[in-house]
């Protein structure tokens, strides 16, 4: 059997390739894939496929219904179109080119290989019926569809075994009935023209085809129909041929992918879609009004939803957000839209709401129901949800602006204060639209590779030589200079930047380390910041891959991390570090003393040096209390047999103090800002020098 060949017009590269793989499993023929309008065209009429499947909404002068009336002129195809558009406008203009089904995405491939059987076999069919007009009885036994032929008076001459079925009137019994008696029709949709055949039938003139009706059986149940009238004009008499099919389960399958479309599958609220949708009525309606009535956007967060559905399962995590919805909806009136927008999000539409007011008054409800406890499989929980609010008084044109501000208030109620909501302002705009500036720049300078690395010498405290240095990344921004690591590493963290920008910096690192051996320095270390970000990938596999790539010695490399990265998770932490420490790298723990540390997990970790914070360094002359923490971190470092660096250091009394408590190393401006690579080759050829330098010099 030679497989039926298909064209497929898409725009969307990914979407085409899929339904192109489905479609092969299937065991279609694939000819080629078009993306536009008149490519369409020229491949339908080259190649002859059995079958187009056709995407409305094309990125060309020439959009898919257009297409599929040029193709029809020329050439007699099948054409299936296949949309996520659904309204009325579109339904209408796809009527034009004789479609011979209309399939929304998403779909299933049950689904698209029905309609696209559905469409071959009716396109055969009436074909069938041009060549064979006098020998419809024998030709329309076994097909799928309903038919029934008669002639302009009315009179019976075929029913087929499908059209009994359908109409539950026999073979023998319709001869002796007219055809107003078999097929007593009514319009499927209010306004609707519907197709009387009690009246003369030479008023059918014109082809029908593709119309909905519903047939009226003799027992009153109501069938619906797609329903194609043809007239056969003979030299000898008139025929007129109804098709027909029964189209219910075709109905339950589009009732199906509507629901798909628009409603989310768990909670059966509406989905980001169709909330969207509802969001720009409400927004065009205030447009028309003269006295516009204000309307609130909420989205609406689960505080600490991740740490349920990983310690009681996926199943009742699902159940606690289907009870959260209902919780909502039982909450806000009938009129208003509560979403499920995504995972554990909420978007809620208040429409009308008495202002700024009324929206606060609606959220505080909506919070006091969610923290009523909830049982989930014998388990009573108890959480708490945030809420950003953003309200509209008419200053606001699309739905995606609300969105936006809605979740730029949602994402500073979740770091303000959790459990609480906050209504958007325009701080927040400027905020966000920093955020995004931010990320944009950063994203370009690791594509342009302008980020620098910086070098801060860290010298020995008794002799005031250059033993190693810590890396410091920094962003010379085209327009703003140098833009403070406090302000670009926090959106690196946030955004997964901090990945790509680690990892530059560790072979920017290992490379120079590699220059200077070159040039015949060695015998130091540069120490780089590691994030927790990047402990939730395989650094040891990257760092090695990076050390054998530069071929530089494996202790000339020192990575750091902070107290808070040591005891996010600590267990996973001591095996990477253990993992580390085994390549030959010194590890040290960076800003001791800021953090929640327990000493029974600081003897398991694979350390070889502790920074004290430079908070404590700062007041160390002054502050009496920040000289005895600075002399026990220093007494525990040696307890524990871990060199002790401090870091900060900008005088001389305070190198003293750190010098008679038996600190090892310091690092700060009493000695060297951070400096370029360039700028530490002095440091290099002669380690003392650094010892000469001083505060005046580089200030």
């Amino acid at each position: 059997m030679v497989n039926k060949t298909i064209l497929v017009v898409e725009d969307e590269v990914l979407v085409a390739r899929d339904i192109q793989s489905r479609l092969t499993r299937m065991g279609y023929e694939v000819l080629s894939i078009a993306s536009r309008g008149k490519e369409a065209i020229t491949k339908a009429l080259d190649l002859r496929p059995d079958l187009i499947l056709m995407d409305i909404n094309l990125r060309d002068e020439m959009d898919g219904v257009e297409a599929a009336v040029q193709i029809r002129l020329s050439y007699d195809v099948p054409i299936i179109f296949c949309t996520a558009y659904s309204n009325d406008e579109t339904l209408e203009r796809a009527k034009i080119s004789d479609p011979y089904g209309y399939v929304l995405k998403p779909f299933d491939n049950r689904e698209l290989e029905i309609n696209i059987e559905i469409a071959l076999y009716k396109h055969r069919t009436e074909k069938d019926l041009s060549a064979t007009r006098r020998r419809l009885d024998a030709t329309l036994t076994n097909v799928s569809d309903g038919v029934i032929a008669a002639d302009l008076s009315g009179e019976v001459y075929v029913v087929n075994p499908v059209a009994e079925r359908i109409t539950g009137c026999c073979r023998q019994k319709a001869s002796l009935m007219k055809l107003r008696d078999i097929m007593k029709l009514e319009c499927f949709e209010p306004g609707q023209k519907s197709v009387d055949f009690s009246e003369s039938l030479a008023y059918l003139n014109e082809h029908v085809t593709g119309m909905r009706q519903y047939l009226i059986k003799d027992n009153g149940v109501r069938v619906p129909i797609e329903l194609s009238v043809n007239i056969l004009d003979e030299n000898l008499s008139n025929l007129i041929v109804i098709t027909f099919r029964d189209i219910s389960q075709q109905l339950s399958y589009e009732e199906t992918i509507r629901k798909n479309a628009f409603f989310d599958d768990l909670t059966e609220l509406p989905n980001r879609s169709l909330f969207v949708d509802r969001l720009d009525s409400s927004l065009n309606r205030r447009k028309r009004d003269r006295k516009p009535e204000d309307f609130a956007v909420l989205f609406l967060d689960l505080d600490g939803f991740g740490v349920i559905n990983d310690g009681l399962g996926h199943d009742q995590g699902d159940a606690l957000i289907t009870e959260i919805g209902l919780r909502i909806i039982n909450t806000v009136r009938p009129d208003d839209t509560v979403s499920r927008f995504s995972g554990d999000i909420f978007a809620i539409l208040l429409d009308p709401v008495e202002g700024v007011t009324g929206a606060i008054t609606a959220c505080q409800r909506i919070l006091q129901s969610i923290e009523e406890p909830i049982e989930l499989g014998g388990t009573v929980v108890n959480i708490a949800a945030s809420v950003g609010i953003v309200l509209n008084h008419g200053n606001y044109r699309t739905g995606d602006e609300m969105i936006r501000d809605a979740d730029n208030a949602l994402h500073r109620a979740k770091l303000d204060s959790k459990g609480g909501y906050v209504i958007f302002d325009n701080e927040m705009y400027r905020d966000a639209k920093k955020y995004l500036d931010r990320k944009s720049g950063m994203q370009q300078a690791l594509l342009d590779s302008t980020f620098e690395v910086y070098y801060q010498p860290i010298v020995d405290t008794y002799t005031g030589v250059l033993t190693s240095m810590e890396a410091l990344v920094r962003w010379p921004h085209p327009v703003e200079g140098m833009v403070s690591p406090a302000e670009f590493i926090p959106i690196a963290e946030e955004t997964g930047l901090i990945l790509p920008l680690g990892e530059w910096v560790l072979r920017s690192v290992c490379n120079q380390i590699k220059d200077w051996n070159d040039s015949g320095f060695d015998d130091f270390r540069v120490a780089v910041n590691l994030s927790a970000r990047q402990f939730e990938n395989n650094i040891p596999g990257l760092i090695g891959g990076i050390l054998d790539e530069t071929n530089i010695d494996h202790s000339s490399l020192g990575l750091e991390i902070t107290e808070g990265v040591a005891m996010r998770d600590v267990e996973h932490i001591i095996r990477m570090l253990e993992e580390l420490k085994d390549l030959g790298l010194n590890i040290s723990i960076d800003d001791f003393g800021t953090g929640y540390s327990s000493l029974a997990y600081l003897k398991r970790f694979p350390l070889n040096t502790l920074k004290i914070d430079r908070s404590f360094i700062m007041d160390i002359t002054d502050n009496p209390d920040d000289r005895e923490i600075t002399k026990a971190i220093i007494g525990m470092g040696q307890n524990l047999n871990l060199k002790v660096l401090a870091e900060g250091v900008e005088t001389s009394s305070q190198l003293e103090i750190l010098r008679r408590n038996g600190c090892d190393f310091i690092q700060g401006y009493y000695y060297s800002k951070p400096l370029p690579a360039t700028e530490i080759l002095p440091f290099l050829s002669n380690r003392q020098l650094i010892g000469e330098r001083r505060l005046e010099l580089i200030a």
